[in-house]
C-alpha cells in the first residue's frame, strides 16, 4: 500500500507505526545530515534522490537535489504547495511521511525546502530477509567476464543468474565452486555506474544453459552498503503497496 498525502493508513495495513508529535512538540525524525533521501512530487508522478542538507525542528526540512536532477528544469512556482512523500532508511526501519513543497533555490546549488512532517510511519526491514529483484551485473573470474543478473537480495547476500550455454557452460562449470571467490559490480536504479563488492560463491545449481550462484558479502565498503540498502528500502516499499 502507498501512503499518499492526507491519507492514514493503519498500522494493520502497512506493517508500520505511526510517530505523532505531541501538541506543540514536532515529531522526532531519527534521521542525519547527508541521509539520502527520496522525495516524490505527487502532482508530477515524479521521483527525486536528494540528501538532507539541514532543518528547523517544527518548520522545514533543507534538502539537497543531485545536478543532474530533473526538477532543477521546473520553476519555483509551478511546484510550491505540491505534496510531496519523503522516505529514508535509518539502521532496519524504513520511514515515509507527507509534506509540500515551500520553495526551491537554484543557486549556488539546488535546495528544496520542504514542511517539517506532523507524523511519521515507520516500516520495519528485516536484516536477513531476501528480495527479488533484477539487477544487471558482472564479474571477473580467473580472466572470463561473467555477465549476470542479480536476481534476489538482502543484506547479507545474494543471487545471481549466468547464462552459460555449450562449450562456455562447461568451461564455467570448471572455473566455478563453493568458495570461490567473486568481484562483482553491480548497477544500481537511477545510476549509471557500476558499485563493485566482493563475495564468496556458497551454493550452486547448474542446469543445461544456466548456473545459478548464492553469493554472501564479504568486504563491503560503507558506500556500497548503503546502496544495497537504499535498494533493500525501495524493494520494501514496492512490496508494501502491493
Amino acid at each position: 500500500m502507498e501512503t499518499k498525502p492526507n491519507s492514514s493508513p493503519t498500522q494493520a495495513q502497512t506493517g508500520g507505526q505511526r510517530a505523532d508529535g505531541a501538541a506543540g512538540t514536532p515529531v522526532h525524525l531519527p534521521v542525519t545530515l547527508g541521509t539520502e533521501l527520496i522525495a516524490e512530487i505527487v502532482n508530477l508522478n515524479l521521483r527525486i534522490r536528494s540528501v538532507l542538507a539541514g532543518m528547523d525542528g517544527g518548520r522545514f526540512l533543507l534538502i539537497k537535489l543531485s545536478p543532474n536532477d530533473l526538477m532543477g528544469t521546473f520553476r519555483s512556482e509551478m511546484v510550491t504547495r505540491s505534496p510531496v512523500i519523503v522516505k529514508f532508511q535509518y539502521k532496519d526501519t524504513v520511514y515515509a511521511f507527507n509534506s509540500e513543497v515551500l520553495n526551491i533555490v537554484s543557486n549556488p546549488c539546488k535546495l528544496m525546502f520542504l514542511a517539517y512532517p506532523a507524523k511519521v510511519e515507520e516500516f520495519k526491514v528485516w536484516p536477513d530477509s531476501r528480495h527479488e529483484c533484477v539487477l544487471p551485473a558482472m564479474a571477473m573470474l580467473d580472466n572470463e567476464i561473467l555477465e549476470m543478473v542479480i536476481i534476489d537480495i538482502s543484506r547479507e547476500g545474494c543471487q545471481c543468474f549466468i547464462k552459460a550455454p555449450g562449450a562456455r557452460g562447461e568451461a564455467l562449470n570448471a572455473l566455478i565452486h563453493v568458495n570461490t571467490d567473486l568481484d562483482i559490480r553491480a548497477q544500481f536504479p537511477g545510476t549509471e555506474e557500476r558499485f563493485r563488492f566482493t563475495g564468496k560463491v556458497r551454493n550452486i545449481s547448474r542446469d543445461v544453459d544456466k548456473i545459478k550462484i548464492g553469493v554472501m558479502f564479504e568486504k563491503i565498503s560503507p558506500e556500497v552498503k548503503a546502496k544495497i540498502d537504499g535498494f533493500i528500502a525501495l524493494i520494501s516499499e514496492i512490496k508494501t503497496k502491493g
